[in-house]
């Protein structure tokens, strides 16, 4: 059913201005993808740098992978899931916007079958538990933090942060993101110009410049980075600071683990594949047969 699927695909960080026409897109703090077919986008793109296109089956296999977390730093992660199910309720009143939905459930329940049989037990599979480790472990107790950000990142991590009822604040830049988390989480927040920092601990999950704000850091401060660049060159001396690349060295220890359900999932993907392939011969009427779909 998914031989004429097409993706296009980055995960590096400058990759805003490359926009195929008749395509849906899907954006995450950590990649882009524009889903679109190749029956109404059959032309040859010259793609920018690092970017990648895959079609057919293996454009298919390419979004099981992302929405089941085998392309993300934290392996097996489970917060791209939920992102991917948010996103892709959003879709076109259309023939085309029928056909996305189809695939939707496919990946879904494609994905539940590969997290169920192979993605438990890894270790850290969330953000917001990898976050939990770091404040949970700290040597001075953390009673508040402030979450840097309003995306989807900072949305799934507000419940761990909460946990053991510590106190939240939602830093960010849009007042209609910040109504929400104070409505639906019960946490404070404030706009970007007002935070006055008093402190506790940090938890960066924006990409945004932390220089102005550093001079109110105090030896003994957390500060948990989930940027995949730093854009400060050094912190202030005695403050715990963790980067998101020291977090992910930090579960090395499942390394082994992880590489030997890597290659269990090879086999594992290459067989529902072959599934989806198989079904789509049954498929007799649907949108996938009509020679001209379009939004």
């Amino acid at each position: 059913m998914w031989s004429t699927l097409k993706v296009f695909h980055s995960d590096f960080g400058q990759r805003d201005g490359f926009v195929p026409p008749d395509a849906f897109s899907w954006k995450t703090c950590m990649r882009t993808v524009w889903v679109t077919d190749s029956r109404i986008h059959p032309e040859r793109i010259s793609l920018p740098q690092n970017w990648e296109v895959k079609t057919g089956y293996e454009a298919y296999r390419l979004l099981l992978e992302i929405i089941s977390g085998l392309r993300s730093k934290l392996f097996g992660e489970t917060e791209v899931l939920a992102q991917f199910r948010q996103r892709f309720q959003e879709l076109p009143d259309s023939a085309f916007g029928e056909y996305v939905a189809k695939l939707r459930d496919n990946l879904i329940e494609d994905c539940r079958s590969l997290r169920s049989g192979y993605l438990q037990n890894l270790g850290e599979q969330s953000y917001g538990g990898l976050a939990q480790k770091y404040i949970s472990g700290s040597n001075v107790p953390v009673r508040e933090i402030s979450l840097l950000g309003t995306g989807q990142l900072a949305e799934k991590m507000v419940p761990w942060l909460k946990s053991g009822g510590r106190r939240v604040k939602v830093v960010g830049r849009n007042p209609d993101r910040l109504d929400f988390f104070a409505d639906s989480f019960s946490v404070s927040s404030q706009l970007w110009e007002d935070w006055s920092p008093q402190g506790e601990a940090w938890v960066i999950a924006s990409p945004v410049p932390m220089g102005p704000w550093q001079n109110r850091l105090r030896p003994g401060d957390l500060v948990l980075d989930f940027r995949e660049v730093p854009l400060e060159t050094s912190w202030p001396a005695g403050v715990v600071y963790v980067s998101f690349a020291e977090m992910m060295s930090s579960l090395k220890e499942t390394e082994e683990r992880t590489k030997r359900v890597r290659e269990e999932l090879d086999v594992v993907l290459a067989h529902l594949l072959e599934e989806r392939e198989l079904e789509a011969h049954q498929f007799v009427f649907g949108w996938e047969d009509l020679p001209c779909p379009s939004f």
